[in-house]
């Protein structure tokens, strides 16, 4: 069977994210790091979020229709790195309990990439915040994928893949060859769910 080998690793990474979302103590590539794993970040300003064990803490009197605006402001030139890092892991979060969120934050970020383009000073920053947060929606459709919803979660769920992700990982080493700083342990934790959903799209007709 010509996709025998694909099928096997497959199978073994649906079982270690499965694990890995419920276990969010073991080590990032065991899941899909970017939403399954918390990031400390103590008393720091972020979005609103439940403490606790659980890798969702997303609050539910939370108001989504503010997502976008709270997270670009967030997002500040000053902010480090592990912050905007678990900023966009929260957002990915809320990005799929609503149809329609991702796509506007993305396009969000991805406009502030461009504003930073055409005024000739460009932005590794901005790179990195577009192409994290878009490698982070790739990874929260592995949750609906590999079933580690309750059904009530998944019926709300709305990051289910099955079309082809925009892939981020270009646009984070962009940011690294403009100077980026402290970013490549990012990409590592990118690497191993978006090849197993390159090799996805790849087997699609």
């Amino acid at each position: 069977m010509p996709h025998s080998g694909h099928m096997k690793h497959t199978n073994t990474l649906f079982r270690l994210a499965a694990t890995a979302c419920l276990l969010t103590a073991l080590p990032a590539w065991a899941g899909p790091p970017l939403i399954c794993t918390r990031i400390e970040i103590g008393n720091a300003k972020s979005l609103p979020w439940k403490t606790g064990a659980n890798w969702n803490g997303a609050e539910a009197s939370y108001d989504t229709s503010r997502l976008t605006g709270d997270t670009l402001a967030l997002l500040r030139y000053e902010t480090p790195l592990h912050i905007r890092m678990e900023t966009m892991r929260r957002a990915a979060i809320y990005s799929a309990k609503q149809q329609g969120l991702a796509d506007e934050l993305t396009a969000h970020l991805l406009a502030r990439t461009l504003d930073a383009e055409a005024s000739g000073q460009p932005q590794p920053l901005a790179w990195f915040d577009a192409g994290y947060f878009v490698e982070s929606l790739r990874q929260a459709t592995f949750v609906y994928r590999y079933e580690m919803l309750s059904p009530a979660e998944r019926k709300d769920w709305f990051l289910r893949g099955g079309k082809p992700s925009i892939d981020g990982y270009a646009w984070v080493q962009k940011a690294i060859r403009s100077d980026g700083k402290n970013m490549e342990p990012a990409l590592k934790l990118m690497e191993e769910f978006r090849k197993a959903d390159l090799r996805s799209d790849a087997r699609k007709p």
